[in-house]
């Protein structure tokens, strides 16, 4: 039988309350005067089947009220002996309410058995999504709550210490590319290119690093592109590579010049052949009406590279991107991310590092 909550939350006298298990902050007086305006009520009781872990907790009302960003986290246990300790608190529809507002997305409130044999409601941990799987997403607050649920940071992490970094950034980004390979992250060498389109709004695209060295970053376009046009009109340029099972970022920006056209032909003669015809259809990003005219495009340009090894397209262009400021950035598990950025603003400068706030 559902109560009719008093004014200040109390169930009305004859009413049979909610009950609320409380495990963690809850049972504090502070946290009880902060959520309700009075202490509840309770007496001991157990949760078994379910063990104890902890979240971080970054809201800052529930930080304040509760003294402290680390919360206790119950989740279920495959040793039946195990059990949660905590009070059971009779409430109000309207305490259950103030209690909802002050949990945080990590917990879902949830209907158990406790030990003595009452039924009440208790803050358990959110279920997360399986690896891969989908939910369906029908209203905004649910594509929010999926998206808080997925897993981040899941580790191992890898270590950084920024003290210990190197004075050139060449060398400690060569050091995290060969990390990310001998770790197993596809695609290590994939890379983010943000350019400025002609509109003015950012663009981007996952780019394969071509080389590193003393003079910087490089990377290929064809330069009838929108990402060429937009390199020609405003030669300045950001690349972000992301390792996640690492938990490493690393972002760089600064000026972006081509190399020599023999530089840029030997770059293109390197590449597949279906590449190479694609780079003389020159058409990338256009609007195509269908396969046919593609196919018909590709074998013409083949044809011609099978007539002429050689051949290849002016408009293909290696460019180099000389970073004027590059981060290192380290994820933590409890957001407490190691970063590390060198600035150096005179290209024939050294190089300035600096340690910044997560």
């Amino acid at each position: 039988m559902s109560q009719t909550p008093s004014s200040d939350g109390r169930p009305e006298p004859g009413e049979s309350p909610q009950h609320l298990f409380s495990y963690g902050t809850l049972q504090l007086p502070q946290v009880q005067l902060s959520q309700f305006g009075r202490l509840l009520e309770g007496r001991p009781d157990r949760l078994p089947g379910h063990r104890t872990t902890s979240v971080l907790i970054t809201d800052p009302a529930v930080i304040e009220a509760s003294g402290t960003d680390r919360h206790p986290l119950v989740v279920p246990s495959a040793d039946p002996a195990d059990a949660v300790e905590g009070q059971v608190f009779p409430v109000g529809e309207a305490d259950l309410a103030l209690a909802d507002s002050y949990e945080v997305d990590d917990y879902v409130r949830t209907q158990v058995t406790l030990e003595s044999g009452l039924r009440a409601w208790v803050y358990l941990e959110r279920p997360r999504p399986a690896p891969g799987a989908r939910r369906p997403a029908d209203t905004e607050e649910d594509i929010r709550q999926w998206l808080r649920g997925l897993e981040v940071f899941a580790g191992p992490l890898a270590g950084f210490d920024p003290a210990s970094a190197p004075a050139d950034p060449v060398a400690l980004f060569l050091d995290w590319l060969r990390a990310a390979v001998a770790a197993g992250v596809p695609d290590p060498h994939a890379m983010t290119l943000s350019t400025v389109g002609e509109d003015g709004l950012p663009d981007a695209r996952v780019l394969i690093l071509k080389n590193v060295d003393d003079d910087g970053w490089q990377f290929a376009v064809h330069g009838s592109s929108p990402k060429g046009r937009q390199l020609a009109r405003r030669p300045g340029a950001a690349l972000t590579f992301y390792w996640p099972p690492l938990g490493r970022q690393v972002r760089l920006r600064g000026p972006v010049g081509p190399a020599p056209a023999e530089q840029s032909a030997a770059d293109l003669l390197a590449r597949a052949t279906t590449a190479r015809a694609e780079a003389l259809i020159g058409r990338q990003s256009r609007h195509l009406t269908g396969p046919e005219e593609r196919a018909s495009a590709l074998r013409e340009a083949l044809a011609r590279i099978a007539s002429d090894p050689g051949l290849v397209s002016p408009d293909w262009t290696l460019y180099t991107l000389a970073p004027t400021a590059i981060e290192f950035w380290q994820a933590d598990k409890d957001r407490l991310h190691e970063r590390l950025r060198y600035e150096r603003p005179d290209p024939r400068g050294p190089w300035e590092r600096h340690r910044l706030w997560p």
